[in-house]
This record gives C-alpha cells, structure tokens and sequence, in this order.
C-alpha cells in the first residue's frame, strides 16, 4: 500500500509540476545526486576501477566468463560514460582507468572488442578510444601517459585500416580510404546469431528454407551490424557489411586529426603524415557520403552504388568531428525534425516496416542525444543545441520520478518497474522507457554519463537571440 500511494503521489506531483522550470530542474539535481550518490556502485559499465586500475591488476585471459561479469566493458559505453565521469572530480579517476583498460586491450588483443565477454571478442565497435585519450589528456596533463596511449592508438588505427591478408578483419570496400564494419567470426558463431535473430523476431526467413551458405552470409551481416553498436537497425537492409558507414569513417577521421594533433604536442618524428590521412578521408566523404539530393551525409551502398533509402542520426556526426562545411551543416539541420520529437531525438526517421528494431524510430539512446548536442553547438545552433539537451535531461528525469510503463513482462511474469532508477534506453514519442527488442535495464554507465554531460553543458549555455 505504502509503494502505491507513492506512486500515486508521483503521479500527481510530476503532472502537476513538469511544465514549471524550476520544478524541472529540481527534478533533474535529484537525478544528478542519485547518480552521484550510486555510480560507484554499478556493476554493467565502465565507471568501477576494473581490470587495470590502482594496482595495476591484469587478468590472465583476454575475456571473461559469466562469473565475471560485473567486470563486463563494453567499448563504445565506456566513451559517453567518461563524459560524466570526467565532470566529477571525486569520479575522473575512474575515466583514466576505463581508458587504460581499452588501451590495455589494443595491446593484448590487437583490437577493442564489443565487450571483453566471450560472446563480444569476435568484433569491435564504433572508435572512440582517441576521443578518450584526449578527453582525459585535457584533464590530467600527463604527456607521458599521452604518448603511451598514442602509440596504442597507432595499433588500433591499423586494426581498422589494415588492408593485409593478415588483417585481424577486412574492412575493406571497393572505395579505397572508406572502412565498414565487419567481424572475425567463426560460421558456428555465425550460425548461432543467425538463428538468434529469427528467435527474436529480427528475421523472416525460417531456418529451415535456405541453405547453409546462406545462413552463413546474412550472419556475417548481422555480425557486422553488430559491431556497429546499433543491433540492430534499418539502416542497412541487413546488409551492412555491404555499407560504408557514416560514423565509422567520422570517427577514424576524429582520430587523423587528434593524432596529428599529439604527434605535434610530442614532438615526435617520423610519425605518418594523419593531416594526409585527414584530408583524404574527408574528400572521399564528402564524395561518396554527402547525399546532395536529401541535404545530409548516408549511409552509402558500395555494392549497389546507391545511398542507404533510411536517414539517420548519425547524419550529425560528421558535425561532431567538423568534416561538414557550414553549408552542408545548415542542410543537416534543416533535417532535425525527421529525428526530433517531443521527448528528444530517434535514431532513424520513422519509415513503414514489418520490423522495428531497438535502434529505429522512436527509440531514443544517451549516445545519440549528446553527438546531435555536439554537432548543433559545434556549428554555432545553440538554442537547438540546449533544448536537445533538455530533452535529455526531461526524460531521463520524468521517468525517475515515474517509470512508464510501470511493468514489464519477463520469463517469470509481470515485473514491475520502481520509482527513483535510470534507464539505458527511452522512447522519445511517449517520453517512456524503451522496451522494444528487450527490455530496458536500470543502468548507470552511459545513461548516467550524458545525464552529467548534458546538465553541465545546460548549466554553461544560454538561450542565444
């Protein structure tokens, strides 16, 4: 009875008070406190001092088992949660260490995984170990820790670029200087994703009514699409080794200019020529990416010489990493409103499918949020900019106060959702929690990461006439 008249009184209060400023933003300094006051705690994220940490503590394999997973990183995650962590002085520390642990891996492994699970080490995700190497750079000014971490930076460059018939993987395509996703899976793990996708809805085709081969070839796909961080998604018509992606190739240029940038810092000689490597990457963005008909960077379809038919957010990115010229970046935004509602901004536009994927319409991810945040003030649309963010901030918020819904059906049952948690995931039409696919974990890791992101870049920002 006592947990229902909370609820009810929830209920009534947020209602009541969700239009009023100030209320709101009591309700955002009470989600940054229970942040604050938990992080430390988390078990899925890359905010613990795990495998490197204070001590120095190595493992003795590469990966874990299911007993270890509350050491469980995944990689992209660990990117948007240092951006919180790096925020809170007593906390940083622990960015350092989640960075060390990436580095830690390029070394060992040649690669980042997915996530250092057995499940998560045949495939990386989307770069942005340099983007964490200078964000704790920028804090910490250690130039020696800086040209150990660039030299690990080269390797994972290389695991990417690799064209050798050594390669740990082929992301090769026929436009020579552009990367896609891909894998290094073996065809029993490739088989095993195939037929778990068609368990979960995510494949129409019956195991049963195609070959082997077959099978082979769209778990290759999926295995691709995977490595993304997006799985899964419309935007590759489960085809996505067949694409050359916008982020991907944002990133790796992120990572040209950043190295350049630290071999200048270094001093250090005979150094590849990244400006080079920069320059040449942009053009053939700009060639091949740049969708001049819809005013927005896409995926592009090397196999078919066309662009993905499914706009995406990730249109912003190349504004994060300012390979957009002002122009192109006005387009861009001209196209907010595909993505845009009222509780923030979906992953893809919304399109008419059988399937809709957790990485679709209108599924709205913390990642997401803060890379269009970044890209609108990097290009000088700041009011855009702050209400993205207060967005972010609304949702996480009302959804703290009040989850909606307030159950979930799990193998056991109806399970229901308590007040005063944060979510991995939301849905920006309803301004609930997204179920779709799986459904959404109480998380602190990225979710949390951008919360702290978003309400200091909030704080420092406003409203521009």
């Amino acid at each position: 009875m006592t947990l229902l008249l909370s609820i009810l009184f929830s209920i009534v209060s947020f209602a009541e008070n969700s239009c009023k400023p100030n209320e709101k933003k009591k309700h955002w300094m009470e989600v940054e406190t229970y942040i604050h006051q938990n992080w430390h705690t988390s078990k899925i994220d890359s905010s613990k001092i795990l495998w490197l940490g204070k001590n120095g503590i190595i493992p003795p394999k590469p990966y874990m088992t299911v007993n270890d997973e509350h050491k469980l990183i995944y990689y992209w995650d660990s990117y948007f949660t240092n951006k919180g962590l790096l925020l809170v002085d007593s906390l940083s520390e622990y960015a350092r260490n989640s960075t060390d642990d990436l580095l830690w891996m390029v070394d060992t492994l040649g690669f980042v995984p997915n996530a250092n699970m057995f499940w998560g080490m045949n495939r990386s995700q989307p770069p942005f170990l340099a983007m964490m190497v200078k964000d704790v750079h920028q804090k910490f000014k250690d130039k020696k820790w800086l040209e150990k971490s660039y030299h690990g930076l080269k390797k994972e460059y290389h695991f990417w670029t690799d064209t050798s018939a050594t390669a740990i993987e082929n992301h090769t395509t026929s436009i020579g200087g552009l990367q896609r996703f891909y894998h290094h899976a073996t065809t029993d793990e490739l088989i095993k994703l195939y037929l778990e996708c068609f368990k979960r809805g995510l494949l129409k085709i019956h195991p049963d009514s195609i070959e082997w081969s077959q099978k082979l070839e769209i778990g290759a796909h999926l295995a691709s699409e995977a490595a993304t961080g997006m799985d899964f998604n419309p935007r590759f018509e489960n085809r996505c080794a067949d694409f050359i992606p916008v982020e991907l190739n944002s990133n790796l240029y992120q990572y040209e200019v950043l190295m350049d940038k630290m071999v200048a810092e270094l001093g250090l000689k005979n150094e590849p020529d990244w400006k080079l490597f920069a320059q040449k990457r942009k053009a053939l963005m700009n060639k091949f990416l740049w969708n001049e008909k819809r005013g927005m960077f896409m995926d592009y379809d090397y196999k078919n010489k066309r662009f993905s038919p499914i706009a995406s957010i990730v249109c912003f990115y190349p504004l994060v990493a300012g390979i957009a010229s002002k122009s192109q970046a006005a387009r861009t935004v001209k196209n907010l409103p595909l993505f845009e509602y009222e509780f923030g901004v979906a992953v893809c536009e919304k399109t008419q499918q059988s399937v809709r994927y957790q990485w679709d319409y209108p599924a709205g991810w913390p990642p997401m949020y803060l890379q269009t945040v970044e890209a609108l003030d990097k290009y000088g649309y700041h009011n855009a900019a702050r209400r993205i963010c207060a967005k972010y901030l609304d949702i996480v918020a009302r959804n703290f106060e009040l989850p909606f819904p307030l159950t979930y059906t799990s193998k056991k049952g109806a399970v229901a959702r308590l007040p005063h948690k944060i979510y991995e995931k939301y849905n920006v039409v309803t301004g609930g929690i997204n179920d779709l696919e799986y459904n959404a974990r109480e998380f602190l890791g990225w979710t949390a990461g951008v919360f702290i992101w978003c309400l200091d870049y909030y704080g420092k920002t406003t409203i521009q006439k």
